[in-house]
């Protein structure tokens, strides 16, 4: 009976031991876990990344906040919906959705609107700014750009906007429209265009617009005053990767053309020596991508100097420098990654974030 009685002490004590072991594992795993995971966040702001159609994700905004894109883009629709009101009279609400065709906005596409963007970005940022202390990531430096590409008339689109933002007051960077004057908020919101002639009700701008003067490697533009005028409220400056540059000098080839047209010609049905550098950049570069992978090309320095001198004049003029339709890939991550003015153009949030902190951690 005594050895029974020792026996089952001798497990309660083996089971005793044994959950404690698994509390100590558990407890210390835990607390190693959440403090890599508080190291992540506090690295989770790239303020030179862009989340390119946004609002294709599955939560707009929160994504891309979530994996600290600096920049994030939503394209917009002016609407006008015709309605009655209480007393009978005909009314006109007007409203911004988000959508890049009007086939989301119809429902005549596969995709469909995710709503408005008042709905998927000024409130939740709002909310956002109020709830962590008048910022919207960890400190008052940590700021956000939001791009509010126009798909409809400027005039209508922009006027609307306007009244939009002002209805958020402190979270949105104003501009003096009779001066310089620039007062910083969390948020700048910049848009694609601006009305040729601004009504004279604004005198205050509640977001500026895309610096779009000519080629920027061209010393004279930034003597125009088209950009002179215009400097103190324009923080990014943008144009199309191929606009300014060379592509035929994008890569060096490490193979001769013809035999490398005539090996991918199958998966590529376009593909010829006639058609090669336009097929190159087709359906988000997937060819370059496939022939560096494959060690058939390779980056060539010009396109690596000409990233080079863009953040140059990015860092001497004091601008952001964004390329669209450029290669949301890591060859091309890897020219734009140690640059500090070039923004890495993504619709791969995530992605880009866990091979930003990687690099971090080297």
């Amino acid at each position: 009976m005594r050895k029974f009685l020792s026996l089952k002490s001798n497990v309660r004590l083996f089971l005793l031991v044994s959950l404690i072991l698994v509390l100590v594992t558990f407890t210390s795993s835990f607390f190693a876990e959440g403090a890599q995971e508080r190291a992540l966040e506090e690295a989770f702001y790239f303020p030179n990344t862009h989340s390119h159609n946004d609002y294709y994700r599955t939560h707009p905004l929160l994504d891309a906040l979530d994996n600290g894109m600096g920049s994030i883009e939503a394209d917009v629709y002016y609407i006008e919906f015709d309605i009655t009101d209480d007393q009978g009279n005909l009314r006109v609400m007007k409203e911004l959705y988000v959508a890049h065709d009007w086939d989301e906005i119809t429902g005549d596409s596969d995709y469909k609107t995710k709503g408005t963007l008042k709905e998927l970005y000024l409130d939740p940022l709002y909310e956002i700014y109020w709830t962590n202390g008048g910022m919207i990531y960890n400190t008052p430096q940590e700021t956000v750009l939001l791009h509010v590409d126009f798909k409809t008339d400027t005039d209508k689109t922009w006027n609307l906007l306007q009244s939009m933002l002002k209805g958020y007051p402190g979270l949105f960077t104003t501009y003096d429209g009779d001066s310089t004057k620039v007062i910083q908020g969390p948020v700048a919101v910049f848009t694609n265009a601006e009305p040729e002639n601004i009504p004279d009700e604004w005198t205050t701008f509640y977001s500026t617009a895309d610096g779009r003067f000519g080629n920027i490697y061209d010393p004279d533009v930034w003597k125009s005053d088209e950009y002179l005028n215009f400097k103190h409220r324009m923080p990014i400056i943008s144009s199309n990767l191929r606009a300014y540059n060379d592509l035929t000098q994008f890569f060096d080839f490490l193979v001769d053309k013809e035999d490398m047209v005539s090996d991918y010609a199958r998966d590529y049905p376009n593909l010829s020596m006639g058609t090669l550098y336009d097929e190159l950049h087709r359906e988000g570069w997937a060819l370059a991508t496939q022939l560096i992978t494959d060690g058939k090309i390779k980056v060539s320095d010009y396109l690596i100097d000409q990233m080079a001198e863009a953040d140059r004049l990015g860092r001497e003029y004091g601008h952001l420098m964004r390329f669209w339709g450029s290669p949301d890939e890591e060859w091309f991550w890897d020219i734009q990654s140690p640059l500090t003015n070039v923004i890495i153009n993504t619709d791969r949030p995530k992605a880009l974030r866990e091979y930003l902190v990687k690099l971090q951690q080297q």
